[in-house]
């Protein structure tokens, strides 16, 4: 896909915002998530190409039978947007696979969101890298391609916008993103090309449900304990 991208691009450098990539993650108290893959075009560059810079791909996304792919449009946009329900975040196959050649995780347990449960509180955790340094999949022609749109002068991070953006149920506790929104709790990087972009994320949700459930059985040991006193001292 990307050398059909590349190819597009090479046709005009004038278009701001010609192609966007964004992987949109939402993760939920009870621990499941939706992650959306999102893949657009500027319309007048498809129009210009006559072709559809996305059939392979969306035909790869639609092999998965967790995965729902529906077509995807704003004004200016063309694309597809692909949706994984994911109901335990912690053993879905996404987060064992969301690492690729162009994503490494940093997490001693290999995924890219951690998840360490204790009694009190469930701590999420992401450390990951995206290399954008270099034409990952390794095809010489998406490569030169790339490599001529720089040498053009070019602004490849405003021709080519990929961003990550990952929404807590909570304030997060620590993170290196672009813009972060501690209202609503969402968070997004904008992706650099030929650099290699961190991703650090870390949020708690604190196990009210255990909380609450231990203050009440103290609560009932300490009257009981009373009440044994003071029936020894009628």
């Amino acid at each position: 896909m990307l050398k059909k991208i590349c190819a597009l691009l090479a046709m005009t450098v004038l278009l701001s915002g010609c192609v966007k990539m964004e992987t949109d993650l939402t993760i939920y108290k009870n621990g499941s998530a939706v992650v959306k893959d999102r893949f657009m075009v500027n319309k007048q560059l498809i129009a210009m190409s006559k072709q559809d810079p996305f059939k392979d791909i969306m035909n790869k996304k639609q092999q998965n039978a967790d995965t729902k792919v529906l077509p995807y449009e704003t004004e200016e946009m063309k694309g597809f947007e692909a949706t994984t329900h994911m109901k335990n975040l912690e053993t879905a196959k996404w987060n064992s696979t969301a690492e690729s050649k162009s994503v490494k995780t940093k997490n001693p347990d290999g995924k890219f969101v951690s998840v360490k449960r204790s009694f009190v509180k469930t701590v999420y955790t992401i450390d990951a890298e995206i290399d954008a340094s270099k034409d990952t999949d390794n095809n010489p022609g998406s490569q030169r391609q790339m490599d001529s749109l720089k040498n053009s002068g070019a602004d490849i991070n405003n021709i080519f916008q990929v961003n990550y953006i990952v929404r807590t149920p909570v304030k997060a506790d620590s993170n290196n993103a672009t813009t972060a929104d501690d209202t609503n709790f969402v968070y997004k990087w904008q992706m650099k090309f030929g650099e290699i972009n961190p991703i650090k994320l870390q949020f708690t949700v604190y196990n009210t449900g255990n909380i609450i459930g231990a203050i009440v059985i103290l609560l009932i040991i300490i009257a009981a304990v009373m009440t044994k006193k003071n029936s020894k001292k009628e």
